[in-house]
């Protein structure tokens, strides 16, 4: 596993440290995504409960996760196709 570091606000909605871990592990789809604050990457993943995670990360050494939650349906999209 990559060097990561989870910040508070990726913790705000509850997500297990393992379970954001598993999602960066074996992602089901990643997305590169650019803006005006650099790039990021969606990776999108599941818990051993079968529950769908986004997790939003800025690449690098070390990875830094900036965003974790249950899969929002405006990302539904990037599971079908």
């Amino acid at each position: 596993m990559r060097n990561v570091r989870v910040t508070r606000s990726a913790r705000k909605h509850g997500i297990a440290a393992e379970d954001i871990s598993r999602v960066l592990t074996a992602p089901l789809r990643t997305v590169v995504q650019g803006g005006e604050r650099g790039t990021v990457e969606l990776h999108i993943g599941l818990t051993p409960e079968r529950d769908l995670l986004e997790v939003v990360v800025a690449p690098g050494n070390p990875v830094i996760v900036l965003h974790a939650m249950r899969l929002s349906p405006s990302n539904y999209r990037y599971l079908t196709g």
